[in-house]
C-alpha cells in the first residue's frame, strides 16, 4: 500500500479546496461491551440512509499518522480497533483500550485499505467527548483514492448542522455520518482536525454503493498531498468560520440595537452583502497569509456595523480609556458604561527597569480612522529614551478566539495608528527609566482622530527609589537553540533580531543543541584521540557573552562517538569526552559550574532514568563541577529512580504538574532543595495566546520565589509550529513561541513583557530580602523592618493565592493586579529602610 503518511511541513499552495456539500447525519448511539456492531439499519435514525449496511472497512488495514500516543489507549491493538467492527463500552471512551487516541496531534490522518476499489456511500466515525476538555472535533475530513496517490475531496463529516448535532454539554459517545457520497476507491482517508488537543475514535466505518459507480470519473477537487490539503482546507474553513461568527454576532447586535430605521436598513444590506461573500473568500498561499483582522473587506463591512451602531446610539467617534494592561481585550470593545473619562494612564518603576500600560480606544465610525498622539508635559515622548509606545495587533488564534497581543513598535514621530471601522485598538506603554531621580512627571496624551475629534488622556510616570541591578537574580531561559541555523522559528535572518530581544528580555541562560557538543573518537582504552569540533560552541558562546548559565540538550544517545553506551570503556570516554569541553569552556571564561546539561528530557520511565544516571555518573567522575539539570515529569515524583535524583546538580519542576498535583509533588522538591538540591521551574502548558500573561507567564518568578527556585524556563522561545506565529490558521501541530516569529524579524508580545515583568519582581523581593538581612544584622531597631518582615512572609501568599491566580486561561476576567500592589508595596518598604 502506498504510504500518504508525509512530512510535517508546509507546502505550496494548492489551487481552491472547495469541498463537496454534503448531507450529513450525525448518530448518537450508546457505547457497547466490544461486540460486533448492530447492523447499520438497527440503529437509531440511520434508517434514513438510502444505502446498503455493508461496512466494507470491517477487518480492513489501515495506517495512522501520527502513531497514536495518548498513555490509556494506546496499545498493540490499536493497528486494528478502528475497523473491527466492534465499540468500547464503559465512559469515559478515552479510558477504554479498545479506543485510539492521539494528544497534541493536529491533524490525526487515518487512511483505510479496502484492498481494492469499490462504490462508496457513506462513511462512520465514532467518538466521544464533553468532559475533561474533550471537545468534538473542528472538521472530519474524508478523501478517496483508487490509486492511493490521488485523492479526492469528499467533504467534512463535521461541517454541516442539523438532524442530530453533537450534544453541546456533557460527556457523550457519537457517530458523524453521511450516507450520501456516489464516490468509488481502494483508498478512504480520514483526516481529524480536533478542537484542543484530544482526538479518540473507536471505529470507522465506510458503506458500499452501487457498484455502476466504480466507471464514474471523479471530478471533486484533488490532492495528492494529504498534509498539503489538510493545511489549506483548514484555513479556509477557519476564515470561513471567523466571518460567520462575526456575522452572527453583528446582526444579533443589530436587532438589539434601538436605531433608527435608515440606520438598521443600512447595516442589514451591509451584512447581506458580505454574508454574501463569505463561502467565496480567495486563499492565499499559508505561508504568507498574516491572520490579522479585518482578515479581507467582507470581515471589515462586517465589524463596522458595530461602529456605525455605536455612533447611532450616540456615542463620539473616538473614545479611549485606561486598563490594566494584562487583561483580555475583545474587537469590537466600546468604553466601559459607566466610565466619567478615560482615567489617568499611570506607569510605576525603578530605574533600570521596565513596566508596562494600556490605553484602549474605541473607533465609533464606519469608517477607518487613523489617530494621531502627542505627548505634553512628560520629558520623554514617544521616541524618548525611557517611554516607548506600541500597537497591540489583532491576529485570530486557531480556537478563533482573536487576541490582541503582538506588539508593533509605533515608530513615526508623531506615533499615529489606524483603528478599523467599528474595532477597538489597544496602545501598549513601556517605560524603562535610566538616570531619572525619583519623583512623578505628569503630562497628557492627546488623541486626535482624523475627522479632528480629539482625547485627553492624563499620565503619570513615577520613578520609584532604588536602582535596578544589570544582573537579575533568577535565571531566565527558553530553549532558544541560538546555535543553529534554522530550528522551529529560529532562522539564520532572524536570529540576531531574536537574540536582541532575548537580552531585553533579560535572558541569562540560552539553550543549545547536543550540536555543540560533538564528541570526537576514542581509542582501545577509551581515551581521547581524535579532538571534538569546537567550531560550533564557539559561535554560539560568542552570541551570548557574559550569560550566568550555558544549558545544551545532550539528549543523551546510545553511543559516544565510537563507544557505546554498555563498553566498558563508556565512563572513561565520557570521562575524557567532558573534561575536553570544561577545559575549552574555561579557556573562553566559562567556569564549570556554568555549563549545565540536560541529558533526558523529561524523564519519566525507568528505562530514561537509567540513561540519566549512567550519563551523569560519568560526567560527575569525570568533571564533578559540571552541572546536571534534569526535569522529570512523574505525577508522583518519588517514582523517578532515587539515583536520579541524587545525580542531578538541578530539578526543574514542571508548573503544569505543581498545578495538578498540589502540595505533596511540591513538598517532594521543597525537601530536595532542603538537602542542598537547586531548584529551577518551567512551563509548557501549550500555545501561548490563550494562556494568561499574568497568571502563566509573569506568575511563574513569583512561583519561583515561592518555592526557592533559582531559575524560570519557558518552552519554548522558537517553537512556532512551523512557522504559524502569525497564521495560527496553518498549524499542524501546538504553538509554543510566546513571540511572533517571521523567517526574519522577530515581534514581542503582551506574554513576553509579562516574562520580563516577572523577573523584575522576583527582584524586588530579594531586594527586600538583602536589605531586610542587612538591617537584621547591623540595625534591628530601624523604622519599617517589622512590617518589611511580615510583607516578606506572606507577599507570595498574597499573589498567588488571590482570586483567579491558579486559572491559567486568558479570557476570563479576573484580578490582575495583586503583583503590582505588592510590588509597590515591596518598593514603599525599600524607600523606608534606605533613610
Amino acid at each position: 500500500m502506498t504510504s500518504i503518511a508525509k512530512a510535517r511541513t508546509a507546502a505550496p499552495a494548492l489551487t481552491t479546496m472547495a469541498l463537496l456539500s454534503l448531507s450529513v447525519v450525525h448518530v448518537a448511539v450508546p457505547t457497547k461491551n466490544a461486540v460486533s456492531a448492530p447492523a447499520l439499519s438497527a440503529r437509531p435514525r440511520l434508517t434514513q440512509l438510502s444505502v446498503p449496511a455493508t461496512n466494507i472497512a470491517r477487518g480492513r488495514p489501515y495506517t495512522l499518522a501520527p502513531r497514536p500516543n495518548y498513555p490509556l489507549t494506546s496499545d498493540g491493538g490499536d493497528e486494528v480497533q478502528l475497523t473491527d467492527g466492534a465499540y468500547s463500552v464503559g465512559t469515559p471512551l478515552w479510558t477504554r483500550a479498545t479506543s485510539v487516541g492521539w494528544v497534541n496531534a493536529a491533524p490525526v490522518t487515518i487512511v483505510i485499505d479496502l484492498g481494492s476499489i469499490q462504490p462508496i456511500a457513506g462513511v462512520s466515525f465514532s467518538t466521544a467527548a464533553g468532559t475533561a476538555g474533550v471537545l468534538w472535533p473542528r472538521s472530519i475530513f474524508v478523501m478517496v483514492s483508487d490509486d492511493g496517490r490521488r485523492f479526492f475531496s469528499a467533504g467534512d463529516l463535521a461541517a454541516l448542522p442539523g438532524k442530530a448535532d453533537p450534544p453541546s454539554a456533557g460527556y457523550a459517545a457519537f457517530r458523524f455520518v453521511t450516507g450520501d457520497l456516489t464516490m468509488h476507491g481502494r483508498y478512504v482517508a480520514v483526516i481529524v482536525d480536533p478542537t484542543g488537543p484530544f482526538t479518540f475514535c473507536d471505529e470507522i466505518e465506510v458503506f458500499a454503493g452501487d457498484p455502476a459507480w466504480l466507471g464514474s470519473t471523479l471530478t471533486a477537487d484533488s490532492t495528492t498531498d494529504l498534509q498539503k490539503f489538510f493545511v489549506e482546507a483548514h484555513m479556509r474553513l477557519s476564515i470561513q468560520r471567523r466571518l460567520s461568527a462575526d456575522l452572527e454576532k453583528a446582526r444579533a447586535a443589530l436587532e438589539a440595537s434601538q436605531v433608527s430605521g435608515a440606520v438598521r436598513a443600512f447595516s442589514e444590506h451591509e451584512l447581506d452583502i458580505a454574508g454574501s461573500q463569505i463561502g467565496a473568500v480567495p486563499l492565499q498561499p499559508s505561508d504568507s497569509f498574516r491572520a490579522v483582522l479585518p482578515l479581507n473587506a467582507a470581515h471589515a463591512r462586517i465589524l463596522a456595523v458595530h461602529g456605525l451602531l455605536r455612533q447611532a446610539s450616540g456615542l463620539p467617534s473616538l473614545s479611549a480609556w485606561v486598563v490594566n494592561p494584562w487583561d483580555f481585550v475583545r474587537p469590537v470593545d466600546g468604553p466601559p458604561a459607566a466610565a466619567a473619562g478615560p482615567g489617568t494612564l499611570t506607569i510605576a518603576a525603578m530605574a533600570g527597569e521596565t513596566r508596562s500600560g494600556a490605553l484602549n480606544f474605541s473607533n465609533s465610525t464606519g469608517r477607518p480612522m487613523t489617530v494621531a498622539l502627542r505627548l505634553s508635559g512628560l520629558p520623554d515622548g514617544p521616541q524618548g529614551s525611557a517611554l516607548h509606545l506600541y500597537e497591540a495587533v489583532w491576529t485570530d488564534t486557531r480556537e478563533l478566539i482573536p487576541v490582541a497581543d503582538a506588539l508593533v513598535p509605533l515608530l513615526d514621530g508623531t506615533a499615529s495608528f489606524n483603528i478599523p471601522a467599528g474595532m477597538a485598538r489597544q496602545i501598549w506603554f513601556s517605560f524603562t527609566p535610566t538616570d531619572r531621580a525619583p519623583g512623578t512627571s505628569r503630562g497628557v496624551l492627546e488623541a486626535t482622530a482624523d475627522d479632528g475629534f480629539r482625547v485627553n488622556v492624563p499620565m503619570e510616570l513615577k520613578v520609584l527609589s532604588g536602582r535596578f541591578p544589570d544582573r537579575s537574580r533568577l535565571h531566565l531561559g527558553g530553549w532558544d537553540y541560538t546555535d543553529a541555523e534554522k530550528i522551529y522559528g529560529l532562522t539564520a535572518t532572524n536570529r540576531e533580531a531574536l537574540i536582541q530581544q532575548l537580552r531585553r528580555l533579560k535572558v541569562d541562560s540560552p539553550w543549545a543543541t547536543s550540536s555543540v557538543l560533538p564528541s570526537g573518537s576514542y581509542d582501545a582504552l577509551g581515551r581521547l584521540n581524535v579532538l571534538p569540533d569546537t567550531s560550533r560552541f564557539d559561535r554560539w558562546v560568542s552570541r551570548w557573552p557574559g550569560a550566568g548559565r550555558y544549558l545544551v540538550f545532550v539528549n543523551a544517545p546510545e553511543t559516544l562517538g565510537n563507544v557505546e553506551v554498555t563498553d566498558s570503556r563508556f565512563p572513561t570516554a565520557v570521562g575524557q569526552w567532558i573534561k575536553f569541553w570544561v577545559a575549552h569552556a574555561s579557556a573562553l571564561g566559562i567556569q564549570p559550574s556554568q555549563l549545565m546539561l540536560l541529558l533526558v528530557d523529561e524523564p519519566r520511565s525507568a528505562g530514561q532514568d537509567e540513561r540519566v544516571v549512567t550519563w551523569g555518573r560519568a560526567i560527575k567522575a569525570g568533571e564533578p563541577g559540571v552541572r546536571i539539570w534534569e526535569d522529570p515529569t512523574y505525577a508522583d515524583p518519588a517514582g523517578s529512580r532515587p539515583q536520579l535524583l541524587d545525580v542531578s546538580d538541578i530539578l526543574a519542576m514542571k508548573r503544569s504538574l505543581m498545578l495538578q498535583q498540589g502540595g505533596p509533588y511540591v513538598d517532594f522538591f521543597r525537601q530536595r532543595r532542603a538537602r542542598g538540591q537547586a531548584l529551577d521551574v518551567y512551563g509548557a502548558a501549550g500555545a501561548p495566546r490563550l494562556l494568561d500573561p499574568y497568571t502563566y507567564y509573569r506568575l511563574q518568578a513569583w512561583v519561583c520565589a515561592d518555592v526557592g527556585a533559582g531559575g524560570s524556563f519557558f518552552w519554548s522561545f522558537v517553537d512556532d509550529a512551523g512557522g504559524s506565529s502569525w497564521n495560527e490558521y496553518a498549524t499542524t501541530a501546538t504553538l509554543y513561541s510566546p513571540f511572533f516569529l517571521s523567517s526574519d524579524s522577530v515581534t514581542s508580545s503582551k506574554h513576553v513583557e509579562a516574562i520580563r515583568e516577572g523577573v523584575e519582581d522576583f527582584e524586588y523581593l530579594a531586594m527586600l530580602r538583602d536589605r531586610v538581612d542587612e538591617l537584621g544584622r547591623n540595625d534591628p531597631n530601624h523604622a519599617g523592618l517589622s512590617e518589611a518582615r511580615a510583607l516578606l512572609d506572606n507577599a507570595v501568599t498574597l499573589v498567588l493565592q488571590a482570586p483567579g491566580a491558579a486559572d491559567m486561561q486568558w479570557v476570563p476576567d479576573k484580578d490582575r493586579s495583586a503583583a503590582d500592589r505588592v510590588r509597590l508595596a515591596v518598593a514603599d518598604l525599600l524607600d523606608v529602610l534606605r533613610r
